[in-house]
């Protein structure tokens, strides 16, 4: 048995025309064509199980603490933000950007 469902998606047109032209080389119509296009391209979303989510926790967390700059004041968000304004800022001035 099958559902009808209605799903709205924005296809480019260049998409849509070559969808139209495979449902009509295969004799199908051109929504089901859609469908298993739209099936085909969506990424999966299979869930993980407990030891997976595990497994990839540990992967992450191996890599906390890698980075060092050689820099004590690597992180500070107030010399960052400010290191960017200066930046941001000449660039503005140059390019005539505002």
């Amino acid at each position: 048995m099958n559902r009808k469902v209605t799903v709205t998606y924005d296809l480019p047109e260049e998409i849509c025309l070559v969808l139209e032209q495979r449902a009509a080389a295969e004799g199908r119509r051109w929504e089901e064509v859609v469908a298993e296009h739209v099936a085909r391209c969506r990424p999966s979303h299979r869930q993980l199980v407990p030891e997976e989510i595990e497994r990839l926790a540990m992967a992450f967390e191996r890599h906390f603490g890698e980075f060092h700059s050689g820099d004590p004041n690597f992180s500070n968000n107030e010399r960052v933000e400010a290191d960017q304004a200066e930046h941001y800022g000449r660039r503005t001035q140059r390019d005539g950007r505002s």
